[in-house]
């Protein structure tokens, strides 16, 4: 029923940066049965396969597949493909999770995507208030925009006040159902990081020629803008893309070593924290050269005698990746109890295993001696083959947990990881943000239950699990594909076992990004991290 189909090249739905017309193609020559017939089917799919996070559930208010019912009527009324494959996003949102969308796949649905066209010649980053209010403000100016224009010129920091006549609550409800996100914090980031960026996906009331915006300065005046959309190739709108957008400064420090996963700065000799003991890793992501990265940071710091220095953990840009646990053995030197992870046991996990073992055969007989866990594959393949299966032959809803994807331990294991033989010695202080995820959130679940640093900041964006299946959609009863859909189908679990999706783990000390502190932010970390070392 569920036939492999190729995908079309296109950009992932979650950077939110795909632009489609409404041409109906497939979706008017269904009725409006055919499409709530495929309503139901992925429902029933969904309630069959997905790992529901119930700490998530609970924080959002919502039971499935109650909450599902609310979008029969836009499957029912969709006409064109862009307003199907629209109900089909929205319904894969629901479920709160940043890690699963929906992509085009050929013979399906074809909503005509195009990629990027404009976007306004603003940027705008979410500001967290201490009384949990959520503010917009400017974060990046397209200057040469207006360099040209009569317009009032804003600044950065000035607070959004209303887009198209909507406040940002208002605003925040309308596009909501259109971004998937695991917390309340990674949405406002998300949806601010994307604010202004020409999508088709969003609905119709921001499908304007042009934004007209109210913006405050910090005095209370407020203006008025009429911005249009610009052509984002052009130089002066390439910075406005990039994320973060919050400007790094490490006054007093230098860089002295650059990896893809991080950079690490310590002080200059004629710096104002010369003399200090304390080294800043700047931690982009935990990305393919980790292995090697970590290994040349702990080199370098033998060589300088730099292994009993503190370290700052500058994670504020930092996104997903892999084997975390590798860098946590040599920044500090505590034994830790790693992430754990299980599955749903479902129909597709029988296929799951087989794509697992025909992966794991290919990298075997291409294999340059190089391993994509500590053991080899061949501990994950040992748990897929002998405990997963025998809880699908028992019936069983979920597997065991075993520490995470068998990356540094087997499956017996109690999930307790040493040091390495040389690491640092100091205090650890890491800055954690919503921005990131994913591996992110593990790194941070791991530092934070093993209590191995003290954090600042605010919570990760609490986005992680164990796996996801992919699977062409068929219309139900043939085997004309819809769409690719994703389900999540394993929790990863905290080493205080606890979920981890839509569950990050709390700050120690609670530093939010504002409007009022955006162009200082990381200097006032540094102070606040340099002043609790110094007690």
């Amino acid at each position: 029923m569920f036939g492999k189909v190729r995908k079309l090249p296109v950009w992932p739905l979650v950077l939110l940066l795909l632009v489609m017309s409404g041409q109906p193609l497939r979706a008017d020559t269904k009725t409006a049965a055919e499409r709530e017939a495929l309503f139901e089917k992925l429902v029933e799919l969904t309630m069959e396969r997905e790992a529901w996070s119930d700490v998530k559930n609970q924080a959002y208010g919502v039971s499935y597949p109650e909450h599902f019912e609310q979008f029969r009527p836009l499957f029912i009324n969709a006409h064109t493909d862009l307003e199907l494959f629209k109900a089909i996003t929205v319904l894969s949102n629901a479920r709160n999770d940043r890690h699963l969308d929906v992509e085009v796949v050929e013979g399906g649905l074809q909503p005509e995507l195009q990629g990027v066209t404009g976007q306004i010649p603003l940027a705008f980053e979410a500001g967290f208030d201490a009384d949990g209010a959520v503010h917009f403000f400017v974060a990046g100016i397209d200057e040469d925009h207006f360099r040209a224009s009569q317009a009032d010129r804003p600044h950065i920091s000035d607070r959004l006040v209303s887009v198209n006549g909507m406040e940002l609550a208002e605003y925040g409800a309308l596009i909501r159902p259109y971004f998937a996100h695991s917390t309340e914090n990674h949405f406002w980031v998300r949806s601010a990081r994307s604010f202004g960026v020409r999508n088709a996906l969003l609905p119709q009331e921001l499908q304007t020629p042009s934004y007209t915006l109210v913006l405050e300065r910090e005095n209370g005046e407020r203006y008025q803008l009429d911005l249009p959309f610009i052509d984002t190739s052009r130089a002066s709108m390439s910075h406005l893309l990039l994320e973060p957008r919050s400007p790094e400064s490490y006054p007093g420090f230098e860089k002295v070593l650059d990896f893809e996963s991080f950079d690490l700065h310590r002080p200059s000799a004629s710096g104002v924290h010369s003399g200090r003991t304390v080294l800043i890793v700047n931690w982009y992501g935990f990305r393919s050269d980790i292995v090697e990265a970590s290994d040349a940071l702990i080199e370098y710091a033998v060589a300088e005698g730099l292994l009993d220095h503190d370290i700052v953990w500058d994670g504020l840009r930092s996104r997903g990746g892999g084997r975390g646990a590798y860098a946590i053995q040599r920044l500090q030197g505590k034994p830790f109890r790693t992430t754990f992870g299980n599955v749903r046991i479902s129909d597709v996990i029988p296929p799951f295993i087989e794509r697992r073992v025909q992966a794991f055969e290919a990298r075997e007989a291409a294999s340059d001696g190089t391993r994509e866990t500590v053991g080899g594959d061949r501990w994950q393949l040992d748990w897929l083959l002998d405990d997963v299966t025998k809880a699908i032959e028992a019936g069983q809803a979920y597997s065991n947990n075993v520490p995470f994807k068998l990356a540094h331990a087997p499956k017996w294991s109690d999930g307790i990881i040493y040091p390495a033989e040389q690491h640092f010695t100091g205090e650890m202080i890491c800055w954690m943000s919503p921005y990131g995820g994913s591996h992110y959130d593990q790194f941070a679940a791991i530092v934070a239950d093993n209590d191995l640093c003290h954090m600042i900041g605010m919570p990760s964006g609490g986005y992680s699990n164990t796996w996801e299946w992919e699977e062409t959609v068929t219309w139900p009863g043939t085997d004309e594909p819809v769409v690719s859909f994703m389900w999540s189908i394993g929790h990863t679990v905290r080493p205080n076992g606890e979920v981890l999706e839509g569950n990050p783990p709390a700050v120690d000390e609670f530093f939010p990004l504002t409007a009022d502190n955006y162009q200082t932010y990381r200097r006032d970390l540094l102070r606040i991290s340099i002043e609790r070392l110094e007690q």
